[in-house]
């Protein structure tokens, strides 16, 4: 619900119309009302840390340059960071592409165990209720299988994957900074600060992290990881990835747009000279048929 309100609310030209406001709210508030508000990941229990602001300026720059590049790496594809010779062959050979992308993905897979596979729930739970140690660059590990996923042209989604690798990244910095009692804090930091690097809308991130752990006592300091880490994504990329798929998808719908209506234009072209034999072969008939007559 807030995050419909916070994409579309980006938009100069909107004209916020009381039917599409009704029809979020009241989307959001029948789903609570017949499922019970229920954390998507159960069993999390934390309080603030010592040293807290510094944790979360820490976590809030991490998850910031990582979600950013992470994004930018979505939009741009394979095509972008391959050499200039192959850029061409990479774009006319989607299912060759896809191909060497499921062969990443299967050694990543294969390297961790796969941890790597999948939405990664298992191990963000795990990792909530201090029950899971990140294997050392699983994060990264993640997050590469994420942009290959991406890259071959069968994302399974960003929201769920983001939170993984936000979990991952958080016992990552946890171990780093040698913590030994709220660990799983840093993860739920974490968890918000990458999704909203990689997708720069702050207050969604903050509120649906909260939802889903049910972590409304630290729904603050979130909410200031969040702000940051979107204000750092901006750096490496400066337009939200949504609105980035979004303007891409116009754009193609567009050219098959002006591709069809430029056959349709010389459709009747064609259709002429396609009749030009019928008409010789009409003349033809004539004649013969004159020719009998004078005979």
């Amino acid at each position: 619900m807030v995050f419909a309100i916070e994409e579309l609310g980006r938009g100069v030209i909107l004209r916020w119309e009381r039917q599409i406001l009704l029809g979020v709210l009241a989307a959001g508030f029948i789903q609570v009302a017949i499922q019970g508000n229920n954390p998507h990941f159960s069993g999390f229990h934390g309080s603030e840390l010592d040293n807290m602001l510094t944790w979360v300026l820490a976590v809030g720059l991490l998850c910031g340059v990582t979600g950013g590049l992470f994004a930018r790496m979505l939009y741009k594809g394979a095509a972008a960071y391959a050499p200039e010779k192959i850029r061409g062959w990479i774009r006319r050979h989607p299912l060759m592409l896809a191909a060497i992308m499921g062969l990443l993905l299967a050694a990543l897979g294969t390297l961790y165990q796969g941890q790597t596979y999948g939405t990664g729930y298992h191990e963000a739970s795990g990792a909530l209720r201090r029950m899971y140690d990140a294997p050392v660059g699983v994060a990264a590990a993640k997050w590469l299988a994420t942009v290959f996923s991406y890259w071959a042209g069968i994302p399974g989604g960003i929201f769920t994957p983001s939170l993984t690798i936000g979990a991952m990244l958080g016992g990552h910095i946890a171990a780093i900074g040698q913590l030994e009692s709220g660990i799983n804090v840093v993860v739920l930091l974490c968890m918000a600060g990458f999704l909203a690097g990689a997708t720069q809308s702050p207050i969604t991130s903050s509120v649906v992290v909260m939802e889903m752990t049910g972590g409304q006592n630290l729904l603050f300091w979130m909410l200031i990881v969040c702000i940051f880490a979107s204000q750092v994504s901006r750096q490496f990329s400066p337009r939200p990835f949504y609105h980035l798929a979004g303007m891409r998808f116009r754009q193609r719908v567009q050219e098959e747009y002006a591709e069809q209506n430029k056959a349709g234009q010389e459709k009747p072209e064609t259709k002429q000279s396609d009749d030009l034999p019928n008409e010789a072969v009409r003349e033809r008939q004539k004649k013969w048929r004159k020719s009998i007559r004078q005979m």
